[in-house]
This record gives structure tokens, sequence and C-alpha cells, in this order.
């Protein structure tokens, strides 16, 4: 079924109790959607998501794990409604807030319910790093973060996305507004590759190891000196 053909009925109604949510705003989770090296993960086909980890009351992190030499491309979205039965839900507007971090990617944009781009991007693998939905241009909002990455044959990829009605941590993070309630979504990403020594360093040697070739050169340097 094309993506244009979803529905807001499949929305599953949660409430945030978090202090920077004004009134305790109601929050539906209209639909996610992960893509991890060319496989997708849909709510709307019944799929489970790939990641470790709880929302409760929609909120929380999300963790994965990703190996194998080479490349890689993980994107994660998210179409929440804040007060959608109070207000609607194209009422909103959307904010990317710093600078991402290398190998970052992210869009804001309405999930094509009528326009936008963003469902056909993560369904292909892409992010255009764009907002189409701010403060000028307000509407139903969906986001998504992403990283591109490469690992070498030892190297682990660890991933947390991060949703909250608090401000987050990190530098970079996109933000859903609902004007009319004065309540806030937060979304950021946490990349952590491990093992394996980074391009063009050299890996520190063993201490041991330098001991023992500082010692065998002591010993040749005295051999040598006896032999004269």
């Amino acid at each position: 079924m094309s993506v244009s053909k979803r529905f807001k009925s499949v929305a599953v109604s949660v409430l945030l109790m978090g202090a920077s949510v004004a009134n305790a705003a109601s929050i539906d989770m209209a639909d996610w959607i992960f893509y991890v090296d060319g496989t997708v993960h849909e709510a709307y086909f019944g799929d489970t998501m790939p990641t470790t980890g709880t929302l409760v009351d929609g909120l929380g992190t999300l963790s994965m794990e990703v190996t194998g030499t080479g490349s890689h491309n993980v994107i994660a979205f998210f179409d929440f409604e804040i007060d959608q039965f109070t207000n609607g839900f194209t009422n909103e507007w959307g904010v990317a807030v710093g600078t991402p971090e290398l190998g970052q990617i992210w869009e804001i944009d309405e999930p094509k319910y009528f326009r936008g781009d963003i469902l056909d991007n993560v369904l292909a693998g892409i992010l255009d790093s764009s907002n189409e939905v701010a403060e000028n241009n307000i509407d139903d909002v969906g986001f998504a973060l992403g990283w591109e990455f490469d690992l070498l044959a030892d190297q682990t990829a660890n991933i947390d996305f991060i949703l909250s009605d608090l401000l987050p941590a990190e530098d970079f993070y996109l933000t859903q507004y609902d004007p009319a309630s004065d309540a806030s979504l937060f979304f950021s990403s946490v990349l952590n590759i491990t093992g394996g020594t980074p391009t063009g360093q050299i890996p520190e040697p063993d201490p041991f190891v330098l001991a023992l070739l500082g010692g065998l050169a002591l010993l040749g340097a005295r051999k040598t000196k006896k032999s004269k």
C-alpha cells in the first residue's frame, strides 16, 4: 500500500507526564519507521522495532548495535501528534537546533498525508537535512534522524535514538512544537564506534613489548662493547 494512504487512526494515544509539556499534553504516536542498511521496519505493517529499550508514555531511549565491515546507513523516523483531538494536528512546526555531527543526517517535513517527501526519503535510505515545516509553514510534523558511517572488521557502532520532553544534552536535536498547547517534543541521537584502529592513527605499543625491546637493545649494546 502506498505510504500516502496511511491513516491517523493507527495512532496509539499515550499521555506525557513530563514537566516541560504544558498541562500534560496528549501525544499520539501516529507512525514510526526504521531503515537499517536497506531493510525497512514499519509500525504500519506490524513490524517490531529493531532496537532495545522501551518507550514509556512515548518517550525514552532506543538503542541499536551495528557490526560488519564497510559502509552503513541507519535512519529512525517518528510521527507524533500533540493534542490532535483538541486543536488538530496541522498546527505544529519543527526546528533543527545546533550543528549535526559528522555523518549525521536529518529531516523535518509533513509526512506525506498531503505533501512532503520525508516518508519516501526514509524508505529510500536518504534524508535531505532540511526543514519544510518551519514556523512560517505550520502543518503536520514528522521528523527523522540518521547516521552514515563506515566500520572496520573489528568495530561496533552503538546508536541511541532519544525521544524526550526535556531539552536534550546533545548539541544537535530536532524539536516538534505545538503553539496551542505550548508543548514540545525533542528527538536526538548519539553514535559511538568502538574497537579497531581509527583510520590514520597508529596503535599505541604495548608497555610490556616496549620494555622487552628496551632490554634487548641494552643487552645488544653491552655485547657490542665487550667485543671491541
